[in-house]
């Protein structure tokens, strides 16, 4: 006797799929529209996920975009301290300026610009996007001064040092003036390296 196949209506998302399918429409969603240009409804019709499901696990629409932003970008930005101090900069420098010459280089662009005017974005982007990257870096600076790969430098010089090498690529990235590439960018950043050993 066969058994009798029943078909499942599309229905509700399940629950484990719930957050990588909010997160990638809310990306793409980012890229095609902006910030300005998508809502929370928006998504809602898209994924088929309620509302009130969204909003338990992101508190307001700049939570959602940054969330978005971090999970796609994190993979990328790790620093493995099993290589050396230099390496392990240029190689992940490169690796986000490469990000930034494609789509997701639209969408930070677009949430940097738009958080200018939008106190609860602005702070979402300094809570869950820059200060967790810059934490990460520092940490990546101290392992490199405590093994003796560059030379003592304080909290504050710690922070200008950052500023030096990422603001070159958010410069570019912003005003759009040269393309975030990073081949032309890598001999200077390279000798501005050898000046913290």
């Amino acid at each position: 006797m066969k058994k009798k196949i029943v078909s499942k209506s599309p229905g509700r998302p399940r629950s484990e799929d719930l957050e990588p399918l909010v997160l990638k429409t809310t990306y793409e969603m980012l890229a095609k529209k902006g910030y300005h240009g998508f809502s929370i409804d928006d998504i809602v019709i898209e994924t088929g996920v309620a509302k009130t499901t969204i909003y338990r696990r992101w508190p307001n629409k700049a939570n959602l975009a940054m969330s978005t932003v971090t999970h796609m970008i994190s993979p990328y930005l790790d620093f493995p301290k099993e290589i050396p101090f230099e390496k392990g900069i240029l190689d992940q420098m490169e690796s986000l300026s490469g990000i930034f010459s494609g789509k997701f280089g639209r969408v930070i662009s677009s949430l940097i610009g738009a958080g200018q005017q939008d106190a609860e974005l602005s702070e979402s982007i300094l809570e869950n996007y820059l200060l967790p990257r810059r934490e990460a870096a520092k940490l990546f600076f101290k392992h490199a001064i405590q093994t003796k790969q560059i030379k003592p430098l304080s909290d504050s010089e710690i922070d200008v040092c950052m500023d030096i090498l990422y603001g070159t690529l958010y410069f570019r990235l912003l005003l759009r003036h040269e393309k975030p590439e990073f081949n032309d960018l890598r001999p200077r950043l390279e000798s501005f390296l050898r000046t913290l050993k």
